[in-house]
């Protein structure tokens, strides 16, 4: 401190200390005469309808943000978005008339303009709004998923996908929407799912209609396969009276892949058949083959350690 107090009782260092005080100064005034420039800026503003009676329902979806381009003061500018961001709030009762909230495009920019002192409104978009409300009571209906699943290699879909809500409110604006029994998703298309998965997906809804809410949760179940190996007795079947029909081998291995939560009490009655109707008594071997029927809907991969048996025909008369 005392060399810097020295220096600054030197010559060199009062021109230093001038120089600072006059740029600091300079700095100060270009910053004021910059603020009071004009300058054009694009603002996304959030559009907010106010005092809606909870009997009323905006059955138009309304745009979540509108886009602003404005020309004001730069202090002006920094004023308004420092205090709060920039809302467009638009009063339900004074816009509204005979089922349809409107507002023209010279409306839509006054109420962007009040938002920044001194602003001018260039453009807005959207330009206008109309918006289709009711006050009509709701009519409760189903959803149904429009849903096509694959799941990955060495895993299941375990039973159908949950989703909640199971069902939504519809309102609708005169007779749109009367004739709707239930409301769909859109399509939701997933392929090599390895995992639980849960999505988001929105309902698709008729024209001057809305639901209430307008999306589910979805959720696809995804467990493990494992292996498992089965000897099952191979069963004759449509033999004729007084005839017997002996395979050999009697048993075959079945292996079968199954969700690994059912693994250990899992008993599928699965049956190995060799159908006498289908022998081919033109084929130089003695061999058939066998099938597998009644297959339980939970197992995959399943197949048959041999597809075909030797066998002989006995008559018991």
């Amino acid at each position: 401190m005392a060399v810097l107090s020295r220096a600054a009782r030197t010559q060199r260092g009062k021109n230093i200390l001038t120089f600072g005080v006059f740029l600091a100064i300079s700095a100060i005034l270009w910053v004021v005469l910059s603020l009071n420039e004009e300058d054009q800026v694009d603002m996304h503003m959030r559009l907010k309808i106010e005092h809606v009676p909870d009997s009323v329902i905006i059955v138009s979806t309304p745009p979540e943000f509108v886009n602003v381009s404005m020309r004001a003061r730069r202090t002006d500018l920094l004023k308004s978005t420092l205090t709060h961001y920039p809302e467009l709030r638009v009063d339900w009762r004074a816009y509204r008339s005979r089922g349809v909230l409107a507002l023209s495009s010279s409306e839509l920019k006054t109420l962007a303009r009040s938002t920044v002192a001194g602003a001018t409104v260039l453009s807005a978009n959207p330009d206008s709004l109309n918006l289709l409300y009711t006050s009509s009571r709701g009519r409760r209906r189903p959803v149904v998923l429009d849903y096509k699943v694959t799941p990955g290699p060495q895993v299941a879909l375990m039973g159908r996908p949950v989703f909640s809500p199971d069902s939504v409110t519809i309102y609708s604006v005169g007779s749109a929407g009367s004739g709707l029994n239930a409301i769909a998703t859109e399509p939701i298309r997933l392929s090599g799912l390895n995992a639980t998965t849960t999505v988001r997906v929105r309902l698709v809804t008729p024209p001057r209609t809305r639901a209430i809410p307008d999306s589910v949760d979805v959720t696809f179940r995804v467990e493990p396969l494992i292996v498992k190996t089965r000897r099952v007795v191979i069963e004759p079947v449509n033999v004729p009276a007084g005839i017997k029909l002996i395979t050999f081998p009697a048993q075959v291995n079945v292996s079968y892949m199954l969700p690994a939560s059912i693994y250990k009490h899992s008993s599928p009655q699965f049956r190995v058949v060799a159908d006498y109707r289908q022998i081919d008594r033109s084929a130089p071997t003695h061999n058939m083959r066998l099938r597998l029927v009644d297959v339980d809907e939970n197992l995959q991969n399943v197949y048959l350690s041999t597809d075909s048996a030797e066998y002989i025909i006995e008559s018991l008369s």
